[in-house]
């Protein structure tokens, strides 16, 4: 999920619905957010296949020339959301490792027959895990493995029976298996995370045979692995934003050297030999793996996002980027050449929504980023393509400001060009869900980077560009909601960081701005692992809503009052919970909530929760007399008459 900020951002022209009138629901349509990105891709020839993600899907598989990016066709993926996993068999067939998290869908396994030109669903990898992460061939082309998350899982399909093997966790307790490469004997090398960044190594059956420790500290993901030669080639992505390579010499059964600072996905491209390449510092370089010497090209246009070399045509190195372009660079000439997309855009699904300095409401998009404005007077709306992907937005002084993953970074936002005041890499903080305006101040709360514990609160004012980061203010806990009133900050917690395993129970805190402490700290809610949004009411009066209770607290001591269990949720088997309530005070007196996909109106003297729709994926109270509800890339109004 790398979608980057630009420095400068080009509206694209508007697009006009009916502004809402009257009761009840209004569909608004589609907001323009749309996108291309294509994180998994694979090259086979003169063709790239690359898998465009969609919002509600299908995701489409694109077919394109390698030689001139030429797009020849484009097959759609049922029940696929898109994928970062697409490798090429010896036979040609292309192989495809999907995610969903939609129950009953998850992560499929597709392939694709050049001959025919037909996709075929093969199932669902390993019941129960959402996300195929990579997919990768044996050379003997009798299998593909692939690996998965939430639970690490290596699964292998027999290509001559068409059967479906789960081979378990190679390091149980890793949450994610990241990637494959599988050497020219069959035995599979496992990249995993989010912890340990240890390489498992296996037989073709999935017989565990030894796990590598990294020749780097800390914590985050074996990568991208690739074989090339005697050498095993990985890349740890780290929770302090470092991205070392380390070249791993299968002969001596040792890692022999370390490269800083590579930030291709793969190092796919090798030639015959010595040489590999890879994306240092936005600039492609070869790497020589008998010297260990790494020389930049003088290439850096690469198409934004994240760049991936894939192989080779002639001499010319072809490669893509996350954006949807193809590049190439010739090793002859030393000259590279950027293609543009000619993939189809895909809708982009709503991540975040509030309410701009403007009156208009504004919507982040999922992965791809983006920027959509929508005007509740006409019916205009605008977009802002190459904005990255906001977890939070929230107007303070006059101002649009938006928590863009990841790095917890925070922009001011004019319309124009978004301006970076932080970034919280250096912090190991990944998401700013919590976002509010406080007095003189912007604050907001973030959850961390994968396999680090402890958010953070944040502190701005945007009038000395000063800033206070409380890293830890409740241990090893994120902080995901926010609220605001009278010189305090008013947070919610979840008891997940960065790992699948919850740092006690959820909390919910006061904390003094003017002195820098906490008031109190509280369990509001007993055996809840994550609180979720929470908001003051016409009376003064704190209420928070979590994935399974409503619960009104005393501003004052952060005592429960009052709460009321709404449904049941699955605490003993949740891997990670972050953000998903929404509580909002609507223009009627009511409270409005958004949780598990449902939205509800509250009566706040019954605790009442009555459904007005589902599914519902974001509620916001607009600037008139409407609240507005996002479905997938879907934008609504409801509004409560009499």
């Amino acid at each position: 999920m790398l979608a980057a900020l630009a420095i400068a951002t080009q509206a694209q022209a508007e697009s006009k619905a009916a502004p809402p009138t009257g009761c009840g629901f209004q569909n608004l349509g589609t907001l323009p957010l749309t996108g291309a990105t294509t994180a998994g891709t694979a090259l086979d020839g003169d063709r790239v296949y690359s898998v465009t993600s969609s919002a509600s899907g299908p995701a489409m598989l694109a077919i394109r020339n390698a030689s001139d990016a030429t797009l020849i066709a484009e097959k759609p993926l049922p029940l696929a959301l898109g994928s970062w996993a697409v490798t090429v068999a010896p036979d040609h067939s292309v192989y495809v490792g999907s995610y969903n998290a939609t129950a009953g869908a998850m992560g499929r396994l597709f392939r694709y027959d050049p001959a025919s030109g037909q996709v075929s669903e093969l199932g669902i990898a390993v019941p129960g895990e959402t996300f195929v992460w990579t997919v990768a061939a044996s050379p003997d082309g009798s299998a593909v493995y692939g690996g998965t998350s939430p639970n690490g899982r290596l699964f292998r399909y027999d290509t001559a029976s068409g059967r479906i093997d789960d081979l378990g966790s190679p390091v149980p307790g890793e949450q994610y298996l990241r990637d494959l490469a599988v050497g020219p004997d069959g035995t599979v090398y496992a990249g995993l995370g989010a912890q340990g960044m240890k390489v498992a190594v296996l037989k073709p059956d999935g017989t565990l045979i030894k796990v590598i420790d990294p020749p780097v500290s800390g914590n985050g993901y074996a990568y991208d692995l690739d074989v090339v030669g005697r050498h095993l080639l990985v890349r740890f992505t780290t929770s302090t934003g470092t991205n070392p390579m380390g070249v791993y010499d299968l002969a001596k059964k040792s890692w022999k050297g370390v490269v800083d600072d590579v930030d291709s996905l793969t190092v796919g491209g090798g030639r015959h030999g010595h040489a590999v390449y890879l994306v240092q510092g936005d600039e492609l370089a070869e790497h020589d793996l008998n010297t260990g010497k790494t020389t930049k090209l003088g290439f850096s246009d690469l198409g934004g996002g994240a760049a991936r070399p894939l192989g080779w045509i002639g001499t010319k190195l072809v490669g893509t980027s996350s954006t949807g372009r193809i590049w190439h660079y010739d090793r002859k000439t030393a000259k590279g050449t950027l293609f543009e997309s000619t993939v189809t855009g895909q809708p982009v699904s709503i991540r975040s929504m509030g309410v701009g300095p403007d009156g208009r409401i504004y919507a982040g998009g999922f992965f791809t980023g983006g920027l959509a404005a929508y005007d509740p007077g006409t019916g205009e709306s605008q977009f802002w393509p190459n904005v990255g992907q906001s977890e939070g937005i929230v107007t303070h002084k006059g101002k649009l400001y938006l928590g863009v993953y990841p790095g917890a970074r925070i922009y001011e936002f004019d319309g124009t060009a978004p301006k970076e005041l932080l970034n919280l890499t250096d912090q190991e903080q990944d998401r700013p869900f919590a976002m509010v305006s406080a007095g003189d101040l912007l604050a907001f709360g973030t959850v961390p980077k994968s396999g680090v514990l402890g958010g953070a609160l944040g502190l701005y004012d945007p009038a000395t560009g000063e800033a206070v980061i409380k890293r830890d203010l409740i241990p090893g806990q994120s902080i995901i909601g926010l609220a605001y009133k009278d010189g305090v900050l008013y947070g919610t917690t979840s008891a997940f960081g960065g790992t699948s395993t919850p740092q006690g129970e959820a909390q919910a805190f006061a904390y003094d701005i003017a002195t820098g402490t906490l008031k109190w700290q509280t369990t509001p809610v007993a055996g809840d692992l994550a609180l979720g949004s929470i908001t003051f009411d016409g009376d003064g009066k704190l209420w928070g809503l979590s994935p399974d209770t409503l619960y009104e607290l005393d501003p004052a001591t952060g005592q429960t009052l009052r709460q009321v269990k709404h449904q049941t949720y699955p605490w003993s088997t949740a891997t990670q919970v972050w953000l998903d309530t929404n509580i909002e005070l609507g223009r009627d007196g009511q409270l409005y909530g958004k949780v598990q996909g449902k939205a509800y109106r509250i009566d706040r003297a019954t605790m009442k929760l009555t459904l007005i729709a589902r599914p519902i994926s974001i509620l916001l109270e607009g600037p008139d007399e409407h609240m507005y509800l996002s479905r997938f890339e879907n934008f609504y109004t409801y509004r409560l008459c009499g």
